[in-house]
């Protein structure tokens, strides 16, 4: 599919000749005007069939195959103003000094690098002290001194095999960096495509969630995960998502989504979500799933965090049992 962008900044789509090929390991599409669904667009009848602009070729719409190797979606758009419409808002880098996972750049027609393979997105970890928590709710305060962490994740178009999926990361904390401790489970960040007509380019929702240790044990390559199936809500973490809302055409390259998040007080152990802190090293996980399945990779080996900022003076040091000086 080649986009076009006239000097006004109306989009217009341009067609691509191609058949949809099922041993393909690539996106493949088919353009066709309605009335002659399923002809190649070199037929006469598509004659000018390259451009969806409402008052030059009315009735023609885009039609195109997907599939990342899970699965075939089908799904097209039509001409007009509603193909203008590009969020402004987004379109911030996170600001985290720690490197969570890194999407890969290129891919190959062999395991593991294939696009089906690739389970990543670009993401990093922000872990900042609040200097007065006088400001915070009462419902934070009585759980955390106000060391706050921040996902953040560059997104990008994903096709599933159906729309609704989702991709993020999971982090699971590590007593040393070769040694994991999964008893409280792992804190996941993720972003949820919508079941929308964008192309699969709408964001539904960004969910943080806590998955239990009984649920998904690392390094396992599935798991039955879904974000809002174990979706963190209660108001002691003060959770802030970026986009709060679904928000169409965001869900692509060039936009971002984020995830932040009050940590629990530093104790010797933790009734639900651990707390990730200075010095210690977590995992991260790639994951990227739809349905009620979600499939992990671990991109790396463990890392040793870093802070942005210390607490206010009085408490314990970010993520330490030493006091703050």
């Amino acid at each position: 599919m080649t986009v076009s962008m006239t000097y006004m900044g109306v989009i217009t789509w341009y067609r691509t000749d191609s058949f949809w090929d099922p041993t393909s390991t690539v996106i493949s599409s088919s353009w066709s005007p309605i009335h002659g669904s399923g002809v190649n667009s070199g037929h006469w009848w598509s004659g000018n069939d390259h451009t969806t602009i409402t008052s030059e070729d009315m009735g023609k719409s885009y039609s195109f195959c997907l599939t990342d190797g899970t699965g075939v979606a089908l799904s097209h758009i039509t001409g007009g103003a509603g193909l203008t419409s590009v969020p402004t808002t987004n379109t911030t880098a996170g600001t985290g000094t720690n490197s969570l996972t890194t999407a890969p750049t290129s891919f190959t027609n062999s395991h593991p690098t294939r696009v089906n393979d690739n389970y990543c997105a670009s993401t990093n970890l922000l872990l900042a002290g609040v200097a007065d928590t006088s400001t915070l709710p009462a419902a934070v305060t009585a759980y955390s001194d106000g060391y706050k962490a921040t996902i953040t994740m560059a997104l990008d178009w994903i096709q599933m095999g159906a729309q609704g999926g989702w991709r993020g990361v999971c982090m699971v904390y590590y007593t040393s960096q070769y040694i994991q401790d999964n008893t409280n489970g792992a804190v996941c960040m993720a972003a949820v495509q919508s079941t929308g007509t964008s192309l699969g380019s709408d964001l539904a929702s960004v969910v943080l969630s806590h998955v239990p240790a009984a649920t998904w044990q690392p390094p396992a390559a599935t798991g039955a995960v879904t974000p809002t199936g174990n979706a963190l809500t209660d108001t002691k973490y003060g959770i802030v998502h970026a986009p709060a809302s679904a928000t169409a055409y965001v869900y692509t390259g060039g936009f971002y989504a984020s995830s932040a998040w009050y940590q629990p007080k530093y104790a010797s152990s933790y009734a639900d979500v651990a707390r990730f802190g200075k010095d210690r090293y977590t995992g991260a996980y790639c994951m990227s799933g739809a349905s009620s399945t979600s499939y992990f990779t671990a991109p790396a080996a463990s890392v040793v965090l870093t802070s942005a900022a210390r607490l206010a003076a009085g408490v314990l040091v970010l993520g330490s049992a030493a006091l703050a000086m």
